[in-house]
Formats: structure tokens, sequence, C-alpha cells
């Protein structure tokens, strides 16, 4: 057993140093990389449609163009929101500034008269009231420069969509090995079942999430409906960034009332869409924990900017289910999943208790037969 636990602590340090080298290598391809992931997205969104209109044997070209007008429609609806949103945001800015200076002043004087005394040093980012909308204008600014690239995306997908009505028979000649096709099978069903899932109930809550905050006479409500819709791809995390904004919001313009109304709105529709309908819709076979979800939110984002950040739940999904289909770099997978089930009481093979194996690849095997 203790060659195995050496040959494992072995395997992880190259695989570190081999996942510093890669990263190394994405992040000086981000501006190539984050079309051709934002292009990949829209593809695997879309190819289901193409595929549908091609056994209907429509033509492929016509059948391309198709899901192309899909795509741009909703790529374009994101940009004008966007665009919208930051027009908004630059004529409000100065009401904005007044209402937190105002807030500050209040609040300042409110803990005086208990004689709770405030400083800069005590309220560093307070002090500075324009930091929050200028930080929310450089995220539109940055996600809109993405999205102005619409045509070179658009370009890519076109292409990624004529692959995808002959990508199944090109990896039947290439790999012949049932195993193996079997294998990058289940990963790209256990994918398109995640995106699909997933691009549902993101509709879902950007409606549900947009309409709340439009009741609520919350400033730019449809910004808010689209930004619950982008980020609810990310699991678990992303549905609570996205009520941040809002809800700072919401406290700036109308009072604490409102912003606990927005708050509890998006308690509700997370807990009912995120928490009871995809569990049911998507199963616990696509888990992740919750800590490499964080992590790989920001270590996409680190890389790829905020289409990494975006696209790093699915990002992080493929790379979990590649592994998991792996002989010897199945146990990472399991480590990036979800804790076993019962796991504090799990019980091996042999009645004694404790955590779950991890997948051995096969020389370790040997080594721990000896």
């Amino acid at each position: 057993m203790t060659a195995v636990v050496h040959r494992r602590g072995r395997n992880a340090f190259i695989i570190g140093a081999a996942a510093v080298v890669v990263a190394y290598g994405i992040a000086e391809a981000r501006p190539v990389l984050s079309v051709v992931l934002l292009a990949g997205f829209l593809a695997v969104t879309t190819a289901p449609l193409v595929l549908w209109l091609k056994r209907r044997r429509v033509p492929t070209i016509f059948a391309v163009l198709a899901g192309l007008l899909v795509d741009a429609a909703a790529v374009t609806a994101v940009g004008l929101v966007l665009g919208g949103a930051i027009a908004e945001l630059g004529a409000r800015q100065e009401l904005y500034r007044t209402r937190v200076d105002e807030l500050i002043t209040n609040t300042s004087a409110w803990l005086a008269s208990y004689g709770i005394e405030t400083s800069e040093e005590i309220l560093p980012g307070l002090t500075s009231p324009g930091a929050l909308v200028e930080a929310l204008g450089a995220t539109l600014k940055s996600l809109a420069s993405v999205v102005s690239r619409l045509v070179l995306v658009l370009f890519v997908t076109a292409f990624m969509l004529v692959e995808a009505t002959t990508l199944r028979s090109k990896i039947r000649r290439v790999l012949h090995d049932r195993e193996e096709l079997t294998a990058i099978r289940e990963t790209m069903r256990e994918v398109k079942g995640f995106l699909a899932v997933k691009l549902g109930t993101s509709i879902a809550t950007g409606i549900l999430v947009g309409f709340w905050c439009r009741y609520l006479n919350v400033d730019l409500a449809l910004l808010w409906g689209v930004l619950a819709f982008l980020l609810n791809f990310i699991p678990t995390v992303g549905s609570i960034i996205a009520a941040i904004p809002p809800v700072i919001l919401a406290f700036v313009i109308h009072g604490p009332a409102t912003a606990l109304a927005v708050a509890g709105g998006y308690t509700v529709v997370n807990a009912i869409i995120g928490s009871l309908l995809e569990p049911r819709l998507m199963g616990e076979a696509l888990g992740l924990s919750p800590l490499v979800v964080f992590l790989s939110m920001l270590a996409w984002g680190y890389l790829l900017g905020p289409v990494g950040a975006l696209l790093s739940g699915p990002l992080t999904m493929f790379l979990k289910n590649w592994l998991a289909h792996t002989e010897d770099l199945a146990w990472v997978a399991v480590l990036l999943g979800p804790a076993p089930e019962g796991s504090a009481a799990a019980s091996t093979s042999d009645g004694t208790h404790g955590t779950p194996s991890l997948p051995l690849p096969p020389d370790a095997e040997t080594s721990a037969g000896e």
C-alpha cells in the first residue's frame, strides 16, 4: 500500500506540473480561446436543432443557417441589453453617487449617536461611492467587448456546426476500441445533458428574476434577468453572485425593505429551480464539489476572462467526465466530485468503516496485491 501512495504522490506532482504549463499556454492564447469557447458553447447548444433538421433531410447549408440565425438572435439580444445597461448606467451615475453619499452620511450620523466614530480607515470602500458603479460599468464593458466580436464568433460557430454533422462518423473511423467509443459517447452525453438542463433552468431563472426586479421597480431589471441567466451556468455560486448587484442597487435607491424583497425573490427562485428542479432533471452524476465550483470559476476567469468565468461550469464538467473515463486519472475526477452520499458512515466491503477508496491504476493494483 505504501508503494501505491508514493505512486499517487508522484503522479500528482507530474499532473500539477503539466497543469501549470497548460494553464500558461491557455492564458497566453486567451484572445483566441475566448472566441473559440464562446463559439463552441453556441455550437453545442444549437447542434441538436441542426441535427434534427438534417434528419428531416434539410440540406446541411440550410440547417446550419437556421442554427446560426438562432445563435445570432441570442447573442444580439444579450449585446443590446448590455449596451442599453451601459448607457443607462452612465446616464444615472450621478444619481447613484448622490444616493450612496446620502447613505454614508446618514449611517455615519446614526453611528455617531451611539458614540461610534467612522473614518476612511473604518469604511475604506464606502468613502469612494463611485467605486461600485465604476466596477459594474467596467464589467459590463468587458462583457460587451466579447459580444461585439459577434461576426467572428458566428463564423467559427458555423464551421463547428458543419463539423457536427460529420463528427460522429469521423470519431468511429479514428477510434476502433469499443470501450473508448463508449467513454466518449458517455462523456458527450453527460455534458450535453448538463448544458440542456442548465440552458432551460437558466432561461426560467432569468425570466422570473427579471420580472421580479421589474415589479419592485429596481433599475436595470432587464440586465439583472440576463445576468441571472448567464451566471446560472456557474453551479452553486453563480446565482449568489447574480443577486448581489440588484440587492445593493435596490438598497441604494429604495432602501432596506426593497433590498430584502429582492433578496427574498432570488432566494425563492433559486431554491425552487436550483435546489428542487435541477437535481430532479440532472441527477447526481454530474455533481461537482462546491469548493471545486468556486475555485474553477476563479481559475477559468483568471485564465480566460469573463468567458472563462461564465463557462467554468461546463468546462470543469467536461474535464471531470473526461478524467473519469481514464485509467490513471480517474481518482482526480473523484476528488472533483461531491462527497459520496452517506460517506461519513460508508462501509467498505470487508465491513470496516471509512471513506470509499479511490480507483487505482492497474500497476498500482498490482503493487498493492504484492
